[in-house]
């Protein structure tokens, strides 16, 4: 018994000595924790290793089931000058804390949880970088309320794990053009102060999302040098549902906060480059369709530089299709591949793929990879090899020699049986070649020995390019091309274009012509040109002699002569556009000039009435920075003819009205002349002569044409000839030259004359408007006639009558029923 109440007073006495001791320690944690001070020493603690201004809300500590604390409204402030107060903030920071660590004066935090923190990145153009941490020097002592005399910037704080969940990450980064936003839906960081802390991270935007997971060297966000810090990370990425790309980094980095030093080997493919464009917004990335890519990325910069200038030791790049239209029209790849094993090893290109519709193969090499990443960063200062064949259906290209340096010289061959050009156009038959010299580190090229054979064009001649050969430093332009034949009408594509239907085009006054006309470039470039073709066909008329000198200084475009021979005219001109001011000024003298008619109609906001080689000639001079402006500002004479062209019967109609649309149709119809001459001067063309002849029409008149509104006031006299029996009435045509408004003119009594051509023995030629017509429009020149006879008509010594007059004889009963037929008489 005596033994059993020994063991019951050492039972209750052990007990009552561990109440002893725990209550003490209680007592000592207690005394020891104070949440203000710990507080305080905290942000002391922060500030001084971050060099940042520190927000905490109040702090509580918990001691049981384990030592932990939490925070609420968390904030670290940005760098000097940033864009936002707070470079990070988090609702609340919830952590467990190690006790033993408070007596080497550390607050060590375990499982640290921020709850939505919110984090801005930028970097400045100039490279200054807001997560770039800097520790300061000692601080001055805090007092923690209770008369504490600790100096809380002994304390440090170190981090063990982190978890976060739902972060919103922004970042603006001025110095490689890249801005977005992120939902992070959890970060898990492990072994934070160790040696590899390992990452966790998914999230997403609005296009798809990623997740990222690896480990790192050891973080210390403070430290300036590091040496062989450790990369080890997977990155894959999903868009719509699926896994769009992937990629590995693996190397090391001396400098992860400046990102200098390293060495990363790059391991990555991706189904389509469009679909991570999502993930790098503010770049345009091209349509890439099974990306295969392995590369060596060294930092080629010296250490004492700031920045960072990426070089690759290797290079493996596979691509499946590729869209390049971006950067030629019509051109799409089937596959590119791009090898270097090393740095000193030839960049090697292969690819395939068809260009309008027709195959392509490119082959060849530039220069090593080391020399190729020298000319990219030098912008070709230092000199690159190359050799590079293009071949396929179309025909071929060999492109050999050494580009870039103080002298580069490059050898260019071209051929091609049919070589398809815009607008429906081609070249057939092509060889082509020339010698391109390029001096001063790029400052001057000179293209020599050039030579176009082809059954549309034979040239030579040679073109010389200073970069800042012009005034102010412009890039300036001269030579001499000497054509011994050019087919203009071929080269333009004017067999298949422009012969659109007037109910299908549109006038360029319903387009944008109120827009600005690109006169500044004409401020960023001079230019001296000689060009000369011996033979030149052009409308479908053939010249000779062909001359033309252009020249352009500080905005000051000269054209002059501009002159060739043709058949039954000489073309001869000289224009000017002196864009050196603010307010451009256009002019021109022109003795003579042949332009498509369809290209001088949408120029003056009309649709195409006529088609064919318009004769232009006078004087004219305006000044605008818009097509409006120029068009309403015009003055001077000036005048158009054409003979043996079309023109739109639909356009007729809408012009004359009831008079002409029965008789003409709505297609082309075969026009004999026309002729049109005006003087412009307040915002107005006063039209004095006005002739058209076609086979069953013909119309003379006169009238305005208001330059700014393009309201019409025309009269006209039309003259419709059906089976032998013709008719006239004058006509008042009101409107615009868009929404044209016909009616019968009536004279000074208010009834209509009606002049009439009736049948007869005697045959009589309707009176031909073409000789006066093209005397006025081309003010005297020589132009071609027209190929065929007036149109006749069948008449009894002519018959007119009055409409309303009392007698009518059989003859005008009879013309009556044209007259109804073409609905002039209802």
């Amino acid at each position: 018994m005596a033994h059993n109440g020994n063991g019951r007073r050492i039972l209750l006495g052990s007990v009552a000595a561990l109440v002893v001791i725990a209550g003490g320690a209680g007592l000592a944690v207690k005394s020891m924790l104070d949440p203000d001070a710990l507080r305080t020493k905290a942000i002391a603690a922060i500030e001084k290793q971050t060099g940042r201004k520190v927000r905490m809300g109040a702090l509580e500590l918990h001691v049981l089931p384990s030592l932990s604390l939490s925070v609420s409204d968390v904030g670290l402030s940005d760098m000097a000058g940033g864009a936002y107060t707070d470079m990070v903030t988090a609702d609340s920071l919830q952590a467990s804390m190690g006790l033993m660590a408070l007596l080497h004066h550390e607050i060590r935090l375990e499982d640290l949880k921020l709850v939505h923190p919110v984090v801005h990145l930028e970097r400045t153009d100039r490279g200054e970088a807001n997560w770039r941490l800097s520790p300061t020097g000692a601080q001055a002592t805090a007092t923690p309320e209770g008369g504490a005399t600790q100096a809380a910037s002994d304390w440090k704080v170190q981090i063990g794990s982190i978890r976060i969940t739902n972060a919103d990450l922004d970042w603006d980064d001025r110095m490689s053009g890249s801005r977005g936003k992120v939902v992070l839906d959890h970060i898990n960081l492990s072994d934070v102060d160790g040696a590899k802390p390992e990452i966790d991270v998914a999230g997403h935007n609005d296009s798809g999302s990623f997740t990222l997971a690896g480990h790192t060297g050891a973080i210390n966000l403070t430290s300036t040098a590091r040496a062989s810090w450790p990369v080890a990370l997977q990155a894959a990425f999903r868009a719509g549902g699926q896994q769009v790309g992937q990629l590995a980094v693996d190397g090391t980095v001396a400098d992860p906060d400046h990102m200098k030093g390293y060495n990363i080997k790059l391991d990555g493919n991706i189904a389509s480059l469009k679909a991570i464009e999502a993930f790098v917004p503010g770049m345009s990335l091209p349509d890439v369709r099974r990306l295969s890519l392995k590369a060596n990325v060294v930092d080629g910069s010296a250490a004492d530089k700031a920045g960072s200038t990426p070089l690759l030791n290797s290079l493996h790049l596979d691509t499946g299709a590729v869209d390049a239209g971006q950067y030629l029209s019509g051109l799409t790849l089937q596959g590119l591949s791009v090898d270097a094993p090393g740095p000193k090893d030839a960049v090697t290109i292969r690819s395939q793929g068809a260009w309008q519709g027709q195959g392509l193969k490119l082959s060849g090499t530039l220069g090593s990879l080391q020399q190729v990443e020298q000319a990219v960063l030098s912008h070709l200062a230092d000199p690159l090899p190359l050799s590079l064949d293009l071949s396929g259906d179309p025909g071929s290209l060999r492109i050999a020699g050494t580009l870039g340096g103080s002298r580069a010289v490059v050898n260019v061959n071209a051929s091609a049986g049919r070589l398809p050009l815009p607008n429906g156009a081609v070249i057939d038959h092509l060889d082509a070649s020339t010698h391109l010299v390029s001096e001063d580190n790029g400052a001057h090229f000179q293209l020599s020995d050039i030579v176009v054979k082809s059954t549309q064009v034979s040239l030579k001649g040679a073109l010389d390019l200073s970069v800042h050969g012009g005034h102010a430093g412009v890039p300036l332009v001269s030579g001499a091309l000497d054509a011994s034949w050019v087919n203009a009408d071929a080269l333009m594509g004017n067999a298949t274009a422009g012969k659109a239907d007037a109910s299908t085009t549109t006038p360029a006054n319903a387009r944008d012509s109120n827009d600005a006309l690109p006169f500044d470039r004409l401020r960023k470039l001079d230019a001296d040109l000689r060009l000369t073709a011996a033979q030149l066909e052009f409308e479908g008329d053939e010249y000779h002699n062909a001359l033309s000198h252009i020249s352009l200084r500080n905005g000051l475009l000269k054209v002059d002569p501009l002159q060739a021979e043709g058949t039954g005219r000489r073309v001869s001109g000289q224009f000017e556009v002196d864009a050196s001011g603010s307010v451009p000024t256009v002019s021109g003298k022109i003795g003579t000039l042949v332009l498509p008619a369809t290209w001088l109609e949408s120029k003056a906001g009309l649709s195409n009435m006529v088609q064919g080689a318009l004769q232009v000639v006078g004087e004219v001079r305006s000044q605008g920075n818009t097509a409006a402006e120029l068009r309403t500002g015009m003055t001077g004479h000036l005048g158009v003819s054409m003979v043996n062209g079309t023109v739109s019967g639909s356009a007729l109609g809408e012009l004359l009205g009831d008079a002409a649309r029965g008789a003409l149709g709505s297609g082309p119809i075969a026009l004999r002349c026309f002729g049109l001459h005006m003087s412009m001067a307040d915002r107005q063309a006063n039209v004095d002569t006005i002739g058209v002849q076609t086979n069953a029409l013909t119309v003379t008149g006169k009238g305005t044409v208001g330059m700014a509104s393009q309201a019409l006031d025309l009269h006209l006299v039309p003259q419709v000839m059906i089976s032998g029996t013709g008719a006239s009435v004058p006509l008042r045509v009101g409107g615009t030259l868009s929404a044209p408004r016909p009616k019968m003119d009536g004279g000074a009594d208010g009834r209509y004359a009606i002049g009439l051509l009736l049948g007869g023995s005697k045959s009589n030629a309707v009176a031909d408007p073409c000789p006066a017509t093209l005397k006025a429009a081309r003010e005297g020149q020589a132009g071609p006639e027209p190929t065929t006879a007036a149109p006749k008509a069948q008449s009894s010594g002519g018959a007119a009558g009055l409409l309303g007059n009392s007698k009518a004889s059989p003859d005008v009963n009879k013309a009556a029923g044209l007259l109804k037929g073409l609905g002039i008489l209802k």
